[in-house]
């Protein structure tokens, strides 16, 4: 471990340009998950309830302002 940390320390851009990769593919992972998971879920439910509001006939406002209205927290 301190030969692979004295490497890194006298080769600082190697040493990026080694880990740069790894990070990236990391990143690309976890905005693939939150723009094909979570992002459709939350704009579904932002519309779902937007719907149900019109179609009962409440003030849109009270839905502007609280978001999650309808469940109990």
């Amino acid at each position: 471990m301190n030969r692979l940390q004295t490497l890194m320390l006298n080769h600082p851009l190697i040493s990026i340009a080694i880990i740069m990769p790894f990070a990236l593919i990391f990143v690309f992972a976890i905005l693939d998950i939150i723009f094909t998971l979570v992002l459709p879920v939350l704009i579904a439910l932002w519309l779902s309830g937007w719907v149900y509001t019109s179609i009962i006939g409440r003030s849109i406002r009270q839905y502007v302002y609280e978001p999650f209205w309808f469940m109990r927290l």
